[in-house]
Protein backbone atom coordinates (compact mmCIF):
# COMPACT_ATOMS: atom_id res chain seq x y z
CA UNK A 1 0.00 0.00 0.00
CA UNK A 2 1.22 3.12 -0.84
CA UNK A 3 0.79 6.27 1.44
CA UNK A 4 0.34 10.04 0.42
CA UNK A 5 1.17 12.91 2.12
CA UNK A 6 0.22 16.35 1.65
CA UNK A 7 1.02 19.30 3.05
CA UNK A 8 -1.29 22.30 1.83
CA UNK A 9 0.56 25.70 1.82
CA UNK A 10 -0.91 29.28 1.09
CA UNK A 11 1.65 29.61 -2.03
CA UNK A 12 2.56 26.09 -2.46
CA UNK A 13 1.58 22.51 -2.09
CA UNK A 14 3.89 19.84 -1.87
CA UNK A 15 3.44 15.83 -1.70
CA UNK A 16 5.62 12.47 -0.99
CA UNK A 17 4.15 8.87 -2.03
CA UNK A 18 6.03 6.26 0.33
CA UNK A 19 6.11 2.58 -0.23
CA UNK A 20 5.81 0.13 2.55
CA UNK A 21 9.57 -0.55 2.40
CA UNK A 22 10.25 2.86 3.72
CA UNK A 23 11.10 4.62 0.12
CA UNK A 24 9.23 8.23 -0.24
CA UNK A 25 9.14 10.18 -3.11
CA UNK A 26 8.08 13.60 -3.71
CA UNK A 27 5.65 14.15 -6.10
CA UNK A 28 6.65 16.51 -9.63
CA UNK A 29 4.46 18.86 -11.07
CA UNK A 30 5.56 20.42 -14.34
CA UNK A 31 9.12 18.72 -13.32
CA UNK A 32 9.05 20.59 -9.79
CA UNK A 33 8.33 19.11 -6.00
CA UNK A 34 6.04 23.01 -5.60
CA UNK A 35 2.69 22.82 -7.12
CA UNK A 36 0.99 26.58 -6.69
CA UNK A 37 -1.96 26.54 -4.83
CA UNK A 38 -3.46 29.36 -7.04
CA UNK A 39 -6.47 28.34 -9.04
CA UNK A 40 -8.05 29.95 -11.92
CA UNK A 41 -11.95 29.82 -13.39
CA UNK A 42 -11.73 29.11 -17.47
CA UNK A 43 -14.66 27.88 -19.22
CA UNK A 44 -16.81 26.37 -16.53
CA UNK A 45 -13.59 24.38 -15.21
CA UNK A 46 -10.81 25.30 -12.41
CA UNK A 47 -7.20 24.98 -13.74
CA UNK A 48 -4.60 24.75 -10.62
CA UNK A 49 -1.12 25.47 -10.78
CA UNK A 50 1.19 27.00 -12.97
CA UNK A 51 -0.97 26.69 -16.01
CA UNK A 52 -3.35 29.13 -13.29
CA UNK A 53 -0.20 31.58 -12.90
CA UNK A 54 0.23 31.33 -16.47
CA UNK A 55 -3.90 32.27 -17.22
CA UNK A 56 -4.30 34.99 -14.71
CA UNK A 57 -1.84 37.10 -16.68
CA UNK A 58 -4.62 37.76 -18.89
CA UNK A 59 -7.68 37.58 -16.61
CA UNK A 60 -6.46 38.22 -13.11
CA UNK A 61 -10.09 38.54 -12.10
CA UNK A 62 -10.57 34.97 -12.50
CA UNK A 63 -7.92 33.85 -10.35
CA UNK A 64 -7.50 32.89 -6.44
CA UNK A 65 -3.88 32.36 -5.68
CA UNK A 66 -3.82 31.65 -2.13
CA UNK A 67 -7.29 29.00 -1.90
CA UNK A 68 -6.08 28.48 1.83
CA UNK A 69 -6.53 31.76 2.81
CA UNK A 70 -10.26 31.93 1.67
CA UNK A 71 -10.89 28.79 4.01
CA UNK A 72 -13.31 31.05 5.83
CA UNK A 73 -15.52 32.74 3.31
CA UNK A 74 -17.80 29.90 1.69
CA UNK A 75 -17.82 31.62 -2.01
CA UNK A 76 -15.29 33.83 -3.91
CA UNK A 77 -16.24 35.43 -7.03
CA UNK A 78 -13.19 34.06 -9.50
CA UNK A 79 -14.03 37.23 -12.47
CA UNK A 80 -18.65 36.88 -13.21
CA UNK A 81 -18.69 33.15 -11.58
CA UNK A 82 -19.66 32.69 -7.74
CA UNK A 83 -17.32 29.67 -6.94
CA UNK A 84 -17.44 27.78 -3.66
CA UNK A 85 -14.11 27.73 -1.64
CA UNK A 86 -14.77 24.03 -1.08
CA UNK A 87 -14.39 23.60 -4.92
CA UNK A 88 -11.15 25.42 -4.82
CA UNK A 89 -9.79 22.88 -2.29
CA UNK A 90 -10.74 20.25 -4.20
CA UNK A 91 -9.18 21.14 -7.30
CA UNK A 92 -5.87 21.54 -5.66
CA UNK A 93 -6.39 17.81 -4.26
CA UNK A 94 -7.65 16.31 -7.68
CA UNK A 95 -4.43 17.18 -9.09
CA UNK A 96 -2.24 16.02 -6.47
CA UNK A 97 -4.36 12.95 -6.83
CA UNK A 98 -3.80 13.06 -10.41
CA UNK A 99 0.02 13.11 -9.81
CA UNK A 100 0.24 10.36 -7.75
CA UNK A 101 -1.32 7.78 -9.79
CA UNK A 102 0.66 8.62 -12.33
CA UNK A 103 3.93 7.87 -10.23
CA UNK A 104 2.53 4.93 -8.22
CA UNK A 105 0.46 3.16 -10.62
CA UNK A 106 -2.98 3.71 -8.54
CA UNK A 107 -4.29 5.63 -6.02
CA UNK A 108 -3.21 6.09 -2.60
CA UNK A 109 -4.09 3.57 -0.18
CA UNK A 110 -3.85 5.84 2.94
CA UNK A 111 -3.90 10.09 3.16
CA UNK A 112 -2.13 12.09 5.55
CA UNK A 113 -2.44 16.34 5.53
CA UNK A 114 -1.18 18.37 7.63
CA UNK A 115 -2.98 21.65 9.10
CA UNK A 116 -2.14 24.78 10.92
CA UNK A 117 -2.22 23.99 14.64
CA UNK A 118 -4.42 26.47 15.63
CA UNK A 119 -7.00 25.89 13.23
CA UNK A 120 -10.46 25.20 14.62
CA UNK A 121 -12.38 21.93 13.98
CA UNK A 122 -14.59 24.30 11.52
CA UNK A 123 -11.72 24.44 9.35
CA UNK A 124 -10.00 21.36 10.15
CA UNK A 125 -13.60 19.23 8.51
CA UNK A 126 -13.27 21.57 5.44
CA UNK A 127 -9.83 20.28 4.97
CA UNK A 128 -11.26 16.75 5.31
CA UNK A 129 -14.10 17.28 3.41
CA UNK A 130 -12.13 18.70 0.12
CA UNK A 131 -10.00 15.72 0.28
CA UNK A 132 -12.49 13.13 0.22
CA UNK A 133 -14.38 14.98 -3.12
CA UNK A 134 -11.45 14.49 -4.56
CA UNK A 135 -11.72 11.45 -5.09
CA UNK A 136 -9.18 10.39 -1.95
CA UNK A 137 -9.72 7.82 1.00
CA UNK A 138 -10.58 9.50 3.96
CA UNK A 139 -7.14 11.83 5.65
CA UNK A 140 -5.62 11.85 9.28
CA UNK A 141 -4.82 15.54 9.81
CA UNK A 142 -1.92 16.28 11.42
CA UNK A 143 -0.82 19.57 13.18
CA UNK A 144 2.20 21.09 10.96
CA UNK A 145 4.20 21.09 14.29
CA UNK A 146 3.62 18.09 15.26
CA UNK A 147 4.72 16.57 11.38
CA UNK A 148 7.50 19.29 11.63
CA UNK A 149 9.18 17.57 14.87
CA UNK A 150 8.35 14.30 13.88
CA UNK A 151 10.64 14.70 10.68
CA UNK A 152 13.21 16.08 13.08
CA UNK A 153 13.71 12.78 15.03
CA UNK A 154 13.00 10.41 12.94
CA UNK A 155 14.15 11.39 9.52
CA UNK A 156 17.09 14.12 10.57
CA UNK A 157 17.78 11.62 13.33
CA UNK A 158 18.00 14.15 15.96
CA UNK A 159 17.56 13.41 19.76
CA UNK A 160 14.54 14.44 21.57
CA UNK A 161 13.99 12.44 24.93
CA UNK A 162 10.34 10.91 25.81
CA UNK A 163 8.92 14.04 28.02
CA UNK A 164 10.90 16.95 26.65
CA UNK A 165 9.27 19.75 24.37
CA UNK A 166 10.85 21.22 21.71
CA UNK A 167 9.72 24.92 19.78
CA UNK A 168 8.44 25.02 15.98
CA UNK A 169 8.60 28.36 14.22
CA UNK A 170 6.67 28.24 10.72
CA UNK A 171 7.33 30.75 8.90
CA UNK A 172 5.21 30.55 5.96
CA UNK A 173 3.65 32.73 2.82
CA UNK A 174 0.72 34.07 5.00
CA UNK A 175 0.90 33.55 8.60
CA UNK A 176 4.04 33.01 11.44
CA UNK A 177 3.03 30.40 13.57
CA UNK A 178 5.14 29.57 16.91
CA UNK A 179 4.49 25.76 18.71
CA UNK A 180 5.51 23.84 21.70
CA UNK A 181 5.68 20.34 21.26
CA UNK A 182 6.32 17.65 23.56
CA UNK A 183 7.69 14.43 22.77
CA UNK A 184 5.76 11.36 24.44
CA UNK A 185 5.25 7.83 23.88
CA UNK A 186 3.42 8.08 20.94
CA UNK A 187 4.78 10.97 19.25
CA UNK A 188 4.30 14.64 20.04
CA UNK A 189 1.50 16.66 21.41
CA UNK A 190 1.04 20.64 20.92
CA UNK A 191 1.21 22.23 24.44
CA UNK A 192 0.80 25.67 23.04
CA UNK A 193 0.66 27.60 20.02
CA UNK A 194 0.03 30.94 18.15
CA UNK A 195 1.35 33.21 15.58
CA UNK A 196 0.09 35.91 13.36
CA UNK A 197 -2.89 35.61 11.16
CA UNK A 198 -1.55 38.73 8.68
CA UNK A 199 2.24 38.30 8.72
CA UNK A 200 3.89 36.09 6.20
CA UNK A 201 6.99 35.75 3.42
CA UNK A 202 4.80 37.86 1.20
CA UNK A 203 5.07 40.94 3.23
CA UNK A 204 8.30 40.09 3.55
CA UNK A 205 8.60 40.64 0.37
CA UNK A 206 6.42 44.05 0.16
CA UNK A 207 9.18 45.50 2.85
CA UNK A 208 12.20 44.24 1.01
CA UNK A 209 10.42 45.85 -2.81
CA UNK A 210 10.03 48.87 -0.86
CA UNK A 211 13.69 48.99 0.20
CA UNK A 212 14.73 48.65 -2.83
CA UNK A 213 12.69 51.19 -3.93
CA UNK A 214 13.73 54.15 -1.88
CA UNK A 215 17.33 53.23 -3.21
CA UNK A 216 16.29 53.39 -6.78
CA UNK A 217 13.59 55.66 -6.67
CA UNK A 218 16.31 58.78 -7.57
CA UNK A 219 18.13 56.87 -10.20
CA UNK A 220 15.49 54.89 -12.20
CA UNK A 221 12.56 57.61 -11.74
CA UNK A 222 9.41 57.40 -13.34
CA UNK A 223 10.47 53.85 -14.54
CA UNK A 224 10.02 52.59 -10.91
CA UNK A 225 6.92 53.91 -10.14
CA UNK A 226 5.73 52.71 -13.54
CA UNK A 227 6.95 49.30 -12.35
CA UNK A 228 5.69 49.74 -8.29
CA UNK A 229 1.73 50.51 -9.91
CA UNK A 230 1.97 47.53 -12.32
CA UNK A 231 2.63 45.50 -9.23
CA UNK A 232 -0.11 46.59 -6.90
CA UNK A 233 -2.82 46.89 -9.52
CA UNK A 234 -5.54 44.53 -8.13
CA UNK A 235 -8.30 42.44 -10.40
CA UNK A 236 -11.11 44.88 -12.52
CA UNK A 237 -14.44 44.44 -11.89
CA UNK A 238 -16.03 43.37 -9.08
CA UNK A 239 -15.65 41.95 -5.29
CA UNK A 240 -17.77 40.26 -3.28
CA UNK A 241 -18.55 40.54 0.16
CA UNK A 242 -19.05 37.42 2.62
CA UNK A 243 -22.90 37.51 2.25
CA UNK A 244 -22.01 37.58 -1.60
CA UNK A 245 -23.65 40.70 -2.37
CA UNK A 246 -21.37 42.32 -5.55
CA UNK A 247 -19.81 45.37 -5.37
CA UNK A 248 -19.11 47.49 -8.94
CA UNK A 249 -17.09 49.97 -6.98
CA UNK A 250 -14.80 47.72 -5.76
CA UNK A 251 -11.62 47.99 -7.64
CA UNK A 252 -7.89 48.13 -7.29
CA UNK A 253 -7.00 50.50 -4.49
CA UNK A 254 -5.86 54.36 -4.82
CA UNK A 255 -2.47 53.84 -6.19
CA UNK A 256 -1.41 57.52 -4.23
CA UNK A 257 -1.43 55.05 -0.88
CA UNK A 258 0.38 51.52 0.31
CA UNK A 259 -0.99 48.47 -0.72
CA UNK A 260 -1.05 47.36 3.12
CA UNK A 261 -2.41 50.87 4.66
CA UNK A 262 -5.09 51.12 1.93
CA UNK A 263 -6.57 47.77 2.52
CA UNK A 264 -6.29 47.61 6.52
CA UNK A 265 -7.68 51.36 6.78
CA UNK A 266 -10.47 50.91 3.94
CA UNK A 267 -11.75 47.47 4.10
CA UNK A 268 -14.98 48.20 6.75
CA UNK A 269 -16.82 44.93 5.55
CA UNK A 270 -17.77 42.70 8.57
CA UNK A 271 -15.78 40.20 6.90
CA UNK A 272 -12.71 41.78 7.68
CA UNK A 273 -10.44 40.39 10.19
CA UNK A 274 -7.31 39.06 11.20
CA UNK A 275 -7.69 35.85 9.16
CA UNK A 276 -8.38 37.22 6.06
CA UNK A 277 -4.80 38.36 6.27
CA UNK A 278 -4.76 41.55 5.13
CA UNK A 279 -2.62 43.62 3.04
CA UNK A 280 -3.08 41.77 -0.38
CA UNK A 281 -5.85 42.28 -2.26
CA UNK A 282 -6.70 38.56 -3.22
CA UNK A 283 -7.24 37.95 0.16
CA UNK A 284 -9.14 40.62 1.01
CA UNK A 285 -12.08 40.64 -0.99
CA UNK A 286 -14.24 42.79 0.46
CA UNK A 287 -16.32 45.83 1.01
CA UNK A 288 -14.35 48.91 -0.23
Amino acid sequence: MVALGVDFGTSHTVAVARWPDGRARPLLFDGTPLLPSATFWEDGELVVGRDALHSARRAPASFEPNPKRRIDDGHVFLGEQEVPVHDLLVAVFRRVRAEFARTAGGPPGAVTVTHPANWASTRRKALAAAVRAADLPAATLVPEPVAAATYFVRVLRHMVPVGSAVVVYDLGAGTFDGSVVARTADGFEVLAVDGRDDLGGLDFDEVVLAMIGRTCRRSAGSGWSRRRRSRRRGPPGCCATRSGRRRSDCLAPPPSRSWSRCWTSTCSSPATSSRRRRGRWWSARCGC
